[in-house]
């Protein structure tokens, strides 16, 4: 049991080793320029003030202190600094801190003592030296916060109370200006502490990568010798045997075929050897074509230029690796890459699976380690795919096919992707004109409360019949909204229609609009939700925006700041679906919402348990303070159990079904 707990502290204990040996380097490494200084600003001080004899013991104590601190930094460099023993890291760093502090303490005493008997120009001297010393100090002791406000402190501190005793104003003024120095000082050393032991971390980190990496750089020297000579060799042969022309032509070719960062082939040199390759194959010899792409690139180019550099680099020499020379590689694009490879047994999503694997190895770069994933779109050579433009169309699918499913992974084409992808084109061509011929409509499904005096609500529901394509669920147009871009413009007008709809409603009736995560991350959610208000001079309180808990899966914190926003105006905030996906009880404390509705799949069922499940929601709603929806109700029974539950809205086929605009008025006159 000893023994398994030993690694741990052993390693906590060499960790708190190393970090403490780095605090006291960084100090040590300073002190030579801190010694230089001190002697020439004390010196500078004596002969300003040489007619005062008593200076001299002054500049002498200085003087001791600063051999003192001389002789420890002797000790550091020469005997401490290769001790391997945290106590002694431990006792240097206490040394390098007293020695400071008692130089402080002799620059505070000099303050004291001549301050009284100087002129007004030999006071600002003495601040202004002060004042330097104070702020040098900053960087100095960063590694020690509490020392460094206290050398500060007797630095600023005496000075402010001797220039604010004078009584003078001008003094007056720079004993305020003395103490406004102090907090910025103070506020600079909290955060150089924090900065330098966050470098000392990262730096830490960094040796112990790089001291693994050195483990193995004798071997790959070794290697790479052995392989320098053979190259070297061979150029030489080369050389020989090649005429000044022929090289010259060679080299131009080179740089017209290949693409300059990677060394890889570019896109036009690419498909010019695929289809010379393609046309000279035998027929029994299996072919693909790999399309790679790495996903969300711009992310890793927010990183800076040379980061993306190294991971392209990185990523074509792992292709190369895979390939081991046999391959046709080239990079076509930004983050783009493709591959022609045999493979005899045609195991092509296996060899696919192991690339993506390779590829996605962590890439080291000057920032650090990098993560990469990547997404592989394999087209086969087969009887109906033996061209250029075949091939790359069906990989190009392949990995649409991956990107709608928001995924990475490996996919071979087949047939069907083509026919969804068509689909979808289709689909989202279709849903354009739909919305510039504003041939969509909308129905709306009443919300009844379950207690008298409270307003009813109506939930906007889309709807979408086309001519060609027939009557087009929801759940198929959203999500090509959503990807296509087109989820803004029909939210909007989703908006704008709803609120316009219901200002011919009678009483306080509130309109509920459901609103996608893309319309909230975009930013502009409060703004259109104010300019549809004042558009159709609707009142606030008889909005309600309706989202789902797909919210949990996305930027919670920007989410939040929006519908705070929006719920500033007035308008309150549903969460639609509650229960079936990402919810979260610590997300929904801090999310600005009103009202919860539960999805109908919980009272399918109405068993001892499902009624279990349905009070503690409701329970749990109620200490949030939340109002809650059912959604689904389709029988008296469900309708006489949630009411006796304490249910405040019901909403399904058993209230109403969902009606059009026009008939709205008539139903809840007949309600009423």
């Amino acid at each position: 049991m000893n023994s398994s707990n030993s690694s741990p502290v052993l390693g906590r204990s060499r960790a708190a080793l190393e970090l403490t040996h780095e605090k006291a380097l960084v100090m040590y490494r300073q002190l030579p320029n801190v010694l230089v200084f001190t002697f020439v600003a004390s010196s500078a001080l004596m002969l300003y003030y040489r007619e005062i004899q008593q200076l001299w013991f002054w500049w002498g104590a200085m003087q001791c202190a600063g051999g003192l601190r001389l002789v420890s930094w002797f000790f550091w460099r020469y005997r401490w600094r290769n001790a391997d023993n945290l106590q002694q890291s431990r006792r240097a760093t206490c040394i390098f801190i007293t020695l400071s502090l008692v130089t402080g303490a002799l620059w505070a005493c000099f303050s004291l003592t001549f301050f009284p008997v100087s002129t007004a120009s030999q006071r600002l001297v003495i601040a202004l030296v002060m004042a330097t010393v104070a702020a040098g100090s900053v960087n100095v002791l960063a590694l020690a916060p509490w020392a460094s406000r206290a050398f500060i402190a007797l630095l600023i501190g005496p000075l402010v109370v001797m220039f604010a005793s004078t009584g003078e104003r001008d003094e007056l003024v720079i004993a305020a200006l003395g103490i406004a120095l102090f907090i910025g000082l103070t506020g600079f050393a909290r955060v150089a502490s924090q900065t330098a032991n966050h470098l000392l971390l990262m730096a830490q980190e960094r040796n112990h990568k790089i001291a693994s990496v050195f483990a193995q750089r004798e071997a790959l020297q070794r290697d790479k010798s052995s392989l320098q000579s053979q190259l070297d060799e061979k150029v030489e042969t080369l050389e020989q045997e090649m005429t000044l022309k022929e090289r010259y032509a060679r080299e131009l070719a080179r740089v017209a075929a290949l693409d300059s960062l990677t060394g890889l082939l570019n896109r036009s040199a690419f498909e010019r050897e695929l289809h010379q390759h393609l046309q000279e194959r035998t027929r029994d010899l299996p072919l693909a074509l790999v399309a790679v792409e790495i996903r969300r690139f711009d992310l890793i180019e927010l990183q800076g230029a040379r980061t993306s550099e190294q991971v392209l680099v990185a990523i074509a020499n792992r292709l190369r690796d895979f390939g081991g020379g046999q391959l046709l590689l080239a990079r076509t694009g930004t983050a783009e890459f493709a591959m022609v490879f045999c493979d005899p047994e045609q195991r092509w999503q296996d060899r696919g699976v192991f690339l993506r694997a390779t590829l996605q190895s962590t890439i080291e770069t000057d920032i650090g380690p990098v993560a990469v994933d990547v997404i592989l779109g394999i087209a086969t050579v087969d009887q109906d795919a033996q061209d250029l433009e075949t091939l790359n169309y069906r990989a190009s699918i392949a990995k649409q096919d991956l990107r709608q499913r928001g995924a990475g992974g490996v996919v071979l084409f087949d047939a069907v992707m083509e026919v969804e992808i068509r689909r979808r084109q289709k689909l989202r061509f279709a849903l354009h004109a739909a919305l510039e011929m504003r041939s969509l409509t909308l129905v709306f499904q009443p919300i009844e409360p379950c207690m008298t005096r409270v307003s009813r609500k109506m939930e906007a529901l889309l709807r979408w019949d086309d001519p060609e394509l027939g009557t087009v669920s929801p759940a198929m147009f959203i999500p090509v909204a959503e990807e296509s871009g087109l989820i803004l413009p029909l939210g909007r007008w989703v908006l704008l229609e709803s609120c316009r709809a219901a200002l011919s409603w009678p009483g306080a009736t509130v309109v509920s609009v459901n609103v996608s995560v893309q319309q909230i991350l975009a930013g502009d959610l409060a703004n259109d939700v104010r300019r549809v208000l004042e558009l159709t001079g609707l009142p606030p309180q008889r909005l309600e925006i309706e989202i789902t808990e797909s919210v949990f899966s996305r930027d919670i914190e920007t989410i939040c700041t929006v519908l705070e926003q929006v719920r500033t105006l007035g308008v309150s905030i549903a969460i639609d679906d509650f229960g079936t996906g990402y919810s979260s009880l610590a997300y929904l404390r801090y999310l600005p919402v009103d009202v919860i509705k539960i999805d109908r799949c919980f009272i399918q069922s109405l068993d001892q348990g499902a009624r279990k499940l349905l009070l503690a929601l409701f329970s749990m709603a109620r200490g949030l303070g939340f109002k809650v929806v059912v959604e689904g109700v389709e029988t008296e029974e469900q309708q006489n159990l949630l009411v006796a539950m304490g249910v405040d809205y019901l909403q399904g086929y058993l209230i109403a079904r969902p009606m059009l605009a026009e008939d709205v008025v008539s139903w809840l006159g007949n309600r009423a």
